[in-house]
């Protein structure tokens, strides 16, 4: 699944290609990522000039059109969804919307398992439809994180995951993030001294902006806008390396199951307390 990372340089390229040109087409291939009809949704954004992209957490918001008027389409890519422009591109069954704007190439989004959704909300930045989201974890401030998380007791690994305390962290990221603090992902928050916790937020926040570098990471399906993969795959320390040797002390990776996902760790660098 794209998480926070990928989801940015997604972002990040449909503004820098895209900003203030005008969607003069919408193709529909396949209905149902759409969060309203069809026609609602050309007549919400096509005609209008693209004016903002905003992320928080793992969504996109697109807004098209000015102040009162503007239509805001909020992406979530979800497990398999992507976003992106090829010259010459032959779309596939997969592709299920084409956009197309006067300076670029067609703009497909593509989505082998038709998870993701792209729906009309009702405000750029904090749209009600993810009011259940937390703080998007790049800008969340560590007195608002703390007084989330610190008294927790179920396992660190889990809270992590958990979007309602902080958005945009998935389990690649996750597994990075408490190997770098040397935390076991057992481990309780109640558990951890303020300044152990400190160092989780700000690893997590450091192994994400490393991340958006090199392009994010890829497993199976995620690309970038222009259809390369991403880069980070070669630096993850830990994540996708369970029974291999640890890269900072040679002890063998261990992999196990919490709360229905994997995690990777080192016993020796992440020890349980």
């Amino acid at each position: 699944m794209p998480e926070l990372p990928e989801v940015e340089n997604v972002g990040r390229a449909l503004w820098g290609n895209l900003q203030g040109q005008t969607l003069e087409r919408l193709h529909v291939n396949f209905a149902g990522v759409l969060g309203q009809s069809v026609r609602a949704t050309r007549k919400a954004i096509v005609g209008r000039e693209l004016t903002a992209v905003h992320r928080h957490g793992k969504y996109l918001i697109l807004t098209f059109g000015r102040e009162e008027t503007a239509a805001h389409l909020m992406v979530h890519l979800r497990m398999t969804g992507q976003i992106f422009i090829l010259d010459d591109y032959e779309p596939d069954k997969h592709v299920h919307l084409t956009f197309e704007f006067p300076d670029s190439p067609p703009v497909h989004y593509r989505d082998i398992r038709k998870f993701g959704r792209l729906t009309l909300v009702d405000d750029a930045i904090a749209p009600s439809a993810i009011a259940h989201v937390g703080p998007d974890m790049m800008k969340v401030r560590f007195n608002d994180w703390h007084r989330r998380l610190a008294h927790r007791q179920a396992p660190i690994k889990s809270l992590l995951l958990d979007q309602g305390i902080a958005a945009g962290l998935g389990n690649i990221y996750v597994d990075e993030s408490l190997f770098l603090a040397g935390v076991h992902p057992l481990t309780r928050p109640c558990d951890l001294a303020e300044e152990v916790l400190r160092d989780v937020l700000k690893r997590g926040k450091d192994v994400m902006r490393l991340a958006i570098r090199h392009g994010g990471t890829t497993f199976l399906n995620f690309t970038n806008f222009y259809g390369k993969p991403g880069n980070f795959k070669r630096k993850l320390r830990v994540y996708g390396r369970g029974g291999q040797p640890c890269r900072d002390c040679g002890a063998t990776l261990e992999k196990i199951v919490i709360g229905g996902r994997s995690s990777v760790f080192c016993p020796e660098c992440q020890p349980e307390i």
